[in-house]
């Protein structure tokens, strides 16, 4: 009888209206409790505000991947590509031109393929739903649902795709952090940082490395290098540099007091081979090296010999430096490939300014200038100040779980820079 129940109130509700207890008694048989039939209802009820929700994030996501790329023009690019390529005297002309235009085509119809897919199941979904309303089928939502759920993780991958396809997203990165005001408290936050970020990167398996540091006077880091090499470990991690806010009770002062602490963060995109067209090319006369002995752990020979390398680039003023390899060759190669990752993230800025959605030169270590708080005293959040994205769960985040608010900078930004395009 339970499931004649929620049949009866799946079609009641799946028709677009809702009643009273009192006026569904005349749809249920005589005997039937107002008990059972509020548990029916609520079951329809939960089912159907499920259903509302994924549709409306897969919509949602849907309209982020229609403003990412003008699909039209893209359109036409294709179709005016395969002219170009069924000429004869292309290929006898030009082969080499030929055979760019074959992979660039090749490449579009990859892109329009799984955007019109996309949409195509979207819009197959929306059918079923009114034909599941005209029908009063309450099974036919179950599917739907189903479909949705497929449809909600394959756009929801395919639009953060999109929102990483800048020319450096795809490339490994540099990180640095620094202490800002708060003396040793900010020193012991860069050092959180440093470790959010490597724990970070490990879980979702990338290569992380600490090139370099600057231990605190009392205790925590002045500074820190991290290298990340990975597929899009930039695109991950671009909207992560601005200043990050810590509040909580300082385990450094013996009256118990609650203190804020900041630290800054920047990325830089590694200059990698086949990265794009920008090939970062450094003249050794351009450079001041400076050679000195690592600091901290690292074995008899690093602290024993001047192995840590200091570059200064001249004509910008972009300084680097690498302590943490075994050898002073290695130090010195790990930093020209920091240098160069500062370059490019220059070149990148200089060519993008103009259109950029995010800022280009950190704001000053203090009141007012954050992007992100973690607040621990009197209360647990950690909120996101640009997406508004924020969680309670402030041991997770810091141990390395900031996968939801890289997303959320990433969308956040894709709508900016999409309201900018129009």
């Amino acid at each position: 009888m339970a499931t004649r129940f929620k049949t009866v109130f799946a079609r009641i509700h799946i028709n677009g209206f809702l009643r009273s207890p009192s006026v569904f008694r005349r749809f249920l048989p005589s005997g039937c409790s107002i008990q059972e039939h509020s548990r029916a209802y609520s079951s329809v009820s939960d089912q159907s505000l499920a259903l509302r929700s994924l549709l409306d994030d897969v919509t949602s996501r849907l309209s982020i991947i229609d403003s990412q790329m003008n699909w039209n023009a893209l359109m036409s690019e294709s179709e005016k590509l395969s002219k170009i390529l069924l000429s004869d005297s292309l290929w006898q002309d030009d082969p080499a031109a030929a055979i760019q235009s074959q992979k660039r085509q090749s490449e579009l119809d990859g892109m329009l393929s799984e955007y019109n897919l996309c949409k195509t199941r979207y819009q197959d979904c929306l059918d079923l739903l009114e034909l599941a309303k005209e029908e009063n089928d309450s099974t036919l939502i179950g599917d739907i649902m189903n479909d949705l759920n497929a449809l909600h993780e394959d756009v929801h991958k395919y639009s953060l795709r999109l929102l990483m396809s800048e020319e450096a997203d795809k490339n490994g990165c540099f990180i640095e952090i620094r202490a800002g005001s708060g003396g040793t408290e900010s020193c012991d936050w860069t050092s959180i940082l440093t470790r959010m970020y490597q724990k970070w990167a490990l879980a979702n398996d990338f290569e992380v490395k600490l090139v370099d540091e600057i231990k605190g006077e009392i205790a925590g880091l002045k500074s820190s290098t991290l290298q990340i090499n990975g597929e899009y470990a930039y695109g991950w991690l671009k909207y992560e540099g601005g200043v990050h806010r810590l509040v909580r009770i300082s385990p450094f002062d013996s009256g118990g007091k609650r203190h804020t602490s900041f630290a800054s963060v920047q990325t830089f995109p590694a200059n990698e081979s086949g990265s794009g067209s920008t090939v970062i090319e450094i003249n050794e006369k351009d450079l001041k090296l400076e050679f000195m002995r690592a600091q901290g752990a690292g074995g008899q020979h690093v602290n024993k010999t001047e192995s840590a390398v200091r570059i200064v680039h001249i004509p910008t003023g972009i300084i680097v430096a690498c302590q943490n390899e075994r050898s002073q060759h290695q130090n010195k190669a790990t930093a020209l490939q920091m240098l160069k990752a500062k370059l490019y993230q220059r070149e990148l800025e200089i060519r993008a300014k103009e259109k950029s959605g995010r800022h280009e030169i950190l704001p000053e270590n203090a009141w007012g200038s954050q992007i992100r708080s973690y607040v621990l005293q009197p209360y647990q959040m950690i909120k996101d100040l640009r997406s508004g994205y924020e969680s309670s769960e402030v041991d997770d985040v810091l141990n390395g779980d900031i996968q939801e608010y890289l997303e959320s900078s990433l969308v956040h930004f894709g709508k900016l820079k999409a309201s900018t395009k129009q």
